[in-house]
């Protein structure tokens, strides 16, 4: 079930989106989208994951307690 306010708001900010257009807005295409399936992710995908989400939370704590 949708919020309704939630509905609101992003009808309000949907002109306010743009798309990508240009080089960069392309999508690649994939040849085999199922080649990846099942596969486990990097060892170390997993400690950017903690560091970034680390770093982001060191930095709203930090940021809440300065202001």
């Amino acid at each position: 079930m949708v919020n309704q306010f939630l509905m609101a708001a992003m009808n309000r900010l949907s002109p306010l989106i743009t798309r990508r257009t240009g080089p960069w807005a392309a999508a690649l295409p994939v040849d085999e989208p199922d080649a990846l399936a099942g596969a486990e992710p990097a060892v170390w995908l997993e400690d950017l994951k903690l560091f970034a989400i680390g770093w982001i939370g060191g930095l709203i704590f930090f940021g809440t307690l300065i202001s």
